[in-house]
């Protein structure tokens, strides 16, 4: 699969039919387990003009394979580093799943956050320990694990981050 056609883009700058893709994106309940439905994602972006959260279609050319949301100042979670952007669940297309689309995503993450959040220095996420593709997704990217070990809502989770 060619990753390099994989684009980003902001929800506030998708049209109408682009953010009907991203509605009906076919997430698994795993996938909706670890990182919530893409309705809920939707509804955080609507909430916002895009200063604490900001949603981000992922699209292979002009189709829309997945979504994640960024969070960060008063929208970010409490264990957060002051400052840091924080992804809030990356989901990907079922169909897409597997062809390293999300490592490419987190590849391209920082420098497309540098353009739209230029005051963040870093992207740090929690991961549940129990969700072995997006640790490896992560860490083929090139993120680092903080070290530090919670307990989440659905068992323990690791911090991990990325320099911007």
């Amino acid at each position: 699969m060619q990753t390099e056609a994989l684009g980003l883009a902001a929800w506030q700058a998708l049209d109408s039919q682009q953010r009907a893709a991203v509605a009906l994106l076919q997430i698994s309940p795993e996938q909706i387990e670890y990182a919530g439905t893409v309705a809920r994602a939707i509804e955080a972006c609507e909430a916002d003009d895009g200063r604490e959260v900001l949603g981000i279609a992922l699209q292979h050319g002009a189709t829309v394979v997945g979504f994640l949301a960024c969070k960060r100042g008063k929208a970010a979670p409490a264990w957060a580093p002051v400052g840091a952007a924080v992804i809030s669940g990356l989901r990907i297309d079922a169909h897409w799943q597997g062809k390293g689309m999300a490592t490419a995503a987190l590849r391209l993450l920082p420098t497309w956050l540098a353009q739209h959040w230029p005051e963040s220095r870093q992207i740090v996420l929690s991961v549940d320990e129990d969700n072995l593709a997006g640790i490896r997704a992560y860490e083929k990217a090139g993120w680092v694990d903080m070290g530090v070990r919670v307990e989440g809502r659905i068992g323990w989770v690791r911090q991990m981050a990325c320099a911007i």
